[in-house]
């Protein structure tokens, strides 16, 4: 039977006292939620880190299926999703479902909480996310231009404007993450460490989104839907040749122009982008699937006409040649 929980979010500990009412256990220094044990194993853990952010770490093995539904709210905030998880998790909005984790390869998710969603995790796995809760105007303040002139066009101007996209953990992001996960909320330097390591993930997402405002847009429920059965599409086809914008935007319903704003708004990169990027994750299992004689093995199944393509984007994606990481089939 399906657990649903209701909650909301705020800067305080207001939203994790309802939380815990609703799970029927005990918050503790209005900081840890500890699940009940016929529901998931491990809790959560809140804390004000500063002025305009506070963080809630998800750290729990789930017995049941569960929906956790965030009710939409206007309290000016952004929720900026971190997942880490062993296995993939969903997300809902508008009624259509989203994976996310980093196994996904679209771990990160950026949503308004103007925006209702559910996140739907994986029951038996360890379920590891952190959620950044960023006031509008602490995000405004921080990513604006260092040329006064357009400061106006960098900021986030108008609550009416909503905000959600996905994309990939970067490389620096994922350490950060990888050293939490190892951590215990019992450790007595948990919480100090925990605002460190918030202070330092929204360092790198300013820094790596400088401007938000082209993302921030309302994308409709139908459109969303578009966009994701194309995603679907690109990754369902990875051993093929890129099918080209036309015939994504064609499968989306969309006008090209249409279709290439959407997504990059959407998935923070182009098409074409996307498509290569998941090749090259594709690309690197292969590698090392030992299920290949030779690199050229493994280009070829990837649709490359040409070695020295593949050898080039592959160096571009990870910094090192395909036979760095090419393990030999032993039959």
């Amino acid at each position: 039977m399906m657990i649903e929980i209701e909650h909301t979010y705020s800067l305080s500990a207001k939203w994790l006292r309802a939380l815990a009412e609703q799970f029927g256990t005990e918050l503790i220094d209005d900081k840890l939620l500890i699940a009940p044990k016929e529901v998931a194993e491990g809790g959560f853990f809140f804390t004000t880190v500063t002025k305009g952010l506070s963080v809630v770490l998800l750290d729990l093995k789930f017995e049941r299926n569960i929906y956790l539904k965030r009710l939409k709210s206007d309290n000016g905030l952004f929720v900026i999703h971190y997942d880490f998880s062993d296995e993939m998790n969903l997300i809902h909005i508008d009624g259509i479902k989203h994976k996310i984790g980093y196994k996904a390869n679209l771990g990160l998710g950026v949503f308004d909480n103007a925006i209702e969603n559910v996140f739907q995790p994986v029951v038996g796995e360890r379920v590891f996310a952190m959620r950044l809760l960023v006031s509008k105007e602490l995000i405004s303040s921080s990513i604006i231009d260092t040329n006064k002139e357009h400061t106006h066009k960098r900021k986030i101007k108008s609550d009416k404007n909503t905000l959600f996209f996905y994309d990939h953990i970067d490389s620096n992001s994922k350490l950060i993450m990888h050293a939490i996960k190892n951590k215990s909320f019992l450790d007595p330097a948990f919480e100090i460490y925990l605002k460190g390591v918030s202070l330092r993930l929204l360092a790198k997402f300013i820094s790596r989104y400088s401007n938000l405002t082209p993302m921030l847009h309302h994308i409709s429920k139908k459109e969303a839907k578009a966009l994701n059965q194309t995603k679907d599409y690109l990754l369902n086809n990875l051993m093929r040749g890129f099918p080209g914008v036309e015939s994504l935007a064609e499968i989306a319903g969309m006008s090209a122009t249409k279709f290439k704003t959407l997504f990059k708004k959407m998935y923070v990169s182009t098409p074409n982008q996307f498509f290569v990027r998941e090749k090259m994750i594709l690309a690197n299992k292969l590698l090392k699937s030992e299920n290949f004689e030779k690199v050229s093995d493994v280009a070829y199944e990837l649709n490359f006409g040409k070695v020295s393509k593949f050898n080039t984007l592959y160096f571009k994606k990870y910094g090192r040649k395909p036979s760095d990481d090419f393990v030999k089939c032993s039959y």
